[in-house]
């Protein structure tokens, strides 16, 4: 991968100050990533049955992940994770919950949807800089000496 290489992060939630403070926290963090902001379930498979996926990627990296809030208007994030795992098309994607909740009836209930991860939105800024590094390293497989 060159150093111009950009991953994608699908961030899908339906609240701007959130996607923003994923952005800045990119940018900060100085990751390679792409944050395309999609605002509720529908627009995300509208997204994805454009198959506008990075090309350049390897057979042992995923062509993008998506971070997935659970709560939002219409199709709520439950509902997209079911959606996304049934459907073979899409059911290797990464769906990394990224939600508010910390009740234990919605992370059982995310895990027996197929969800890669449950990541529960952090108060502080440092935290969230720590998550997504830890997620681009984990999901890209590249380690940075700087993080």
């Amino acid at each position: 991968m060159t150093a111009e290489t950009k991953r994608t992060l699908v961030m899908v939630d339906d609240d701007p100050e959130d996607i923003l403070l994923v952005k800045t926290a990119v940018r900060r963090a100085d990751l390679p990533l792409e944050v395309v902001s999609i605002y509720d379930g529908d627009a995300l498979f509208a997204y994805l049955e454009q198959g506008n996926f990075p090309t350049d990627v390897s057979p042992s990296t995923p062509p993008l992940i998506i971070f997935l809030d659970l709560n939002m208007p219409r199709l709520d994030g439950r509902k997209c994770l079911e959606r996304l795992k049934n459907n073979p098309d899409w059911a290797e994607l990464p769906i990394l919950v990224f939600s508010t909740s910390e009740a234990p009836d919605d992370i059982r209930r995310c895990y027996e949807l197929s969800a890669n991860s449950y990541i529960c939105k952090p108060d502080d800024p440092q935290a969230l800089d720590k998550i997504l590094s830890t997620v681009y390293r984990y999901w890209f497989g590249e380690v940075r000496s700087d993080v």
